[in-house]
């Protein structure tokens, strides 16, 4: 699925696009970047001649249609979305207009091109929604498993991860350089819990869901999960510091969940186990397809509080790994 490849990757300039982008590299896989951060296309690919820029914006349908048409890829990852749930609150419109009209226009523009394998980039936040950010995502998932429906070429998935240690916006580098410009943490609530995974682990993710995608499938990683107060304990041995690090309650944040989800109860009786991989497969109410022969699992609906690890040298490890990424 790699070699001689072509990628269409939609929001390439970001974390997991980079990582994408590269661990497709590595494999022999020929990449185009669809993004409108045309800065971080000259910084990170100017001169790479494996990847191949346009500046674009998924909103623009027949920008997007001719760009794939002219570059016609075997497989898209559409990365591209407005993220930051506190400002979608406030944007509700823009964030309609990229994270849903947007995923449509690609998945449209999939469908015209006979493209082999279409993906989404969700999240966890799509799971049983209560912010824009997240409602959007979920409708997101819903039009790429209807497509699917109406396919009978592409195959189109989706596939939910959690927090990205690292990643741009991500609050465990942001302490760090509190804790070292000597200014007090600000955390939301000492009880908030969030998944968390490296960026390798969500790139496996990614792949491992192209790989065994095969129509209208929302994919799962089994991912632990850790309160903030582990986490900055963790984060304070990582840095050797010998007193604990103060900090403030601040509440949550517009939009914001106390405990996140990953699996809804509700889809327990159509969620499967992928064999030799840390991932579940939640498989549409109605389809036409025939699926995998495969385990349906047994366990219980993916809350962040319910699987939370106390294992800080775990995390400490975790953490290290997602900063050297």
């Amino acid at each position: 699925m790699y070699k001689n490849k072509t990628y269409f990757i939609t929001g390439g300039t970001g974390s997991l696009g980079k990582a994408l982008i590269d661990r497709l590299k590595s494999m022999g896989a020929k990449v185009v970047v669809y993004s409108r951060d045309e800065a971080k296309q000259a910084l990170i690919y100017g001169r790479d001649p494996l990847v191949e820029c346009i500046i674009g914006d998924v909103r623009d349908y027949d920008k997007l249609n001719i760009s794939i048409q002219r570059h016609r890829p075997d497989y898209i990852i559409h990365t591209a979305a407005l993220k930051r749930i506190d400002d979608m609150e406030f944007y509700p419109d823009e964030c309609v207009k990229t994270n849903i009209n947007g995923s449509e226009n690609v998945a449209r523009a999939a469908l015209q091109n006979h493209i082999e394998k279409c993906i989404l980039i969700s999240t966890d936040k799509a799971c049983q929604p209560v912010n824009v950010y997240g409602s959007s995502k979920f409708i997101a998932e819903r039009i790429f498993t209807n497509y699917d429906y109406n396919s009978n070429s592409t195959v189109f998935a989706s596939v939910r991860y959690g927090n990205v240690i690292a990643s741009r916006g991500s609050f465990i580098p942001l302490w760090m350089d509190m804790i070292r410009a000597n200014e007090t943490l600000k955390v939301t609530s000492e009880d908030m819990t969030r998944f968390l995974f490296t960026l390798e682990d969500a790139v496996d993710t990614v792949l491992g869901s192209l790989q065994n995608a095969n129509g209208g499938e929302v994919f799962v990683p089994q991912i632990d999960s850790f309160t903030l107060p582990s986490c900055i304990k963790a984060v304070e041995k990582i840095m050797k510091l010998d007193t604990s690090v103060p900090y403030d309650i601040i509440g949550l944040r517009p939009g914001e969940k106390l405990h996140e989800d990953m699996l809804a109860k509700t889809e327990l009786p159509y969620t499967y186990c992928v064999p030799d991989m840390n991932l579940l497969q939640i498989r549409p109410q109605y389809t036409h397809k025939e699926y995998q022969d495969w385990e349906l699992y047994d366990g219980p609906e993916f809350n962040s509080a319910l699987y939370v690890s106390e294992d800080i040298d775990k995390l400490a490890t975790l953490i290290n790994e997602g900063l050297k990424e």
